[in-house]
């Protein structure tokens, strides 16, 4: 098979009129130049240079050939200025926000390898709870819960549903069994997130198992994980976290009322960068891969008290 960068070999030798001359030039062996010239003509057939002790001379057939070769050797440098240039736009920092379980699930892992790929480029993570306006371009896109979001501006994309369960660490749910419906948690100690928009879930569950007793509250998904993991009590999680967590399993199947839509948001201009539009395409790429269909027994009866607010 041709080598390409043969190429070059013939054109030092040309240009310069000695294998000697094209050695030093390329900063190579006279041996490997003389080599490459050889293995081109023999695999070819055809005589590129006349030998003399004066140096190398272009036969009729080499001379023929001379612009060819130039016309790849132009083309290989435009190839390597424009991915050169190419790395040039993809520079820059994106900014992306998100709720704390779908930046640790999703964005986190999604860029992991970002960097070897796009050195130039920066994200800058922003896990909040608060609807930065990407509208304004406090952020150059988001990953948003609940109804879809709507703006003049604003493209949004449908990207998959944030399922929830309760979750409660292996042992517990041996020692007080798994209850066959909600009101079956009432036997387990619970733990909830008081923060908004989470507080919904904290009243799904005090509803759906009124009885049931409250041993934690607090104000951070970090701190119900921890919770958790622990033994403290059972709590509502994001199946793309409680799934992930190690000696934790699922106390019932997921709640069809707690289901939320999710959305990548941004706008035009942000996306018609090509920084911006390469991390968008990662992270919605690596979503699309992870989300897992739900793997246990379906889900709840559905005549439990609903969602009373949406999530970012």
């Amino acid at each position: 098979m041709f080598d390409w960068n043969d190429l070059k070999y013939f054109l030092a030798v040309a240009r310069d009129g000695s294998t000697l001359a094209a050695s030093r030039k390329l900063r190579v062996s006279q041996a490997t130049v003389s080599r490459r010239i050889a293995f081109i003509e023999e695999q070819f057939g055809v005589e590129l240079f006349s030998r003399a002790a004066s140096g190398h001379a272009l036969t009729a057939r080499g001379e023929a050939l001379v612009a060819h070769a130039e016309a790849v050797e132009r083309a290989a440098g435009a190839f390597a200025e424009a991915v050169q240039s190419e790395q040039r736009r993809l520079s820059g920092t994106v900014r992306v926000t998100t709720v704390e379980s779908a930046a640790s699930a999703w964005v986190i892992p999604a860029i992991a390898g970002l960097h070897d790929n796009l050195p130039g480029v920066q994200v800058e993570i922003i896990s909040t709870d608060e609807n930065l306006d990407v509208a304004r371009g406090e952020v150059d896109f988001a990953i948003r819960f609940g109804p879809m979001p709507e703006g003049e501006t604003l493209v949004v994309r449908r990207l998959t549903e944030l399922h929830e369960c309760v979750y409660a660490e292996r042992e517990l749910v041996a020692r007080l069994g798994r209850p066959e419906t909600p009101e079956g948690l009432e036997r387990y100690p619970l733990i909830v997130e008081t923060s908004a928009p989470f507080d919904r879930f904290a009243r799904w569950l005090t509803a759906a198992a009124p009885g049931g007793r409250i041993v934690q509250r607090v104000t951070s998904l970090s701190s119900v994980i921890a919770g958790v993991r622990a033994g403290i009590g059972a709590a509502l999680l994001p199946t793309i976290i409680g799934d992930s967590l190690k000696g934790v399993v699922r106390v019932i199947p997921p709640i069809p009322e707690l289901t939320t839509p999710c959305w990548m948001v941004t706008t035009d201009q942000a996306r018609r960068q090509p920084h911006i539009r390469a991390v968008i395409d990662c992270v919605t790429d690596y979503v699309a891969r992870s989300v897992q269909p739900l793997n246990e027994g379906g889900s709840v009866p559905s005549s439990l008290p609903g969602r009373t607010g949406t999530g970012d």
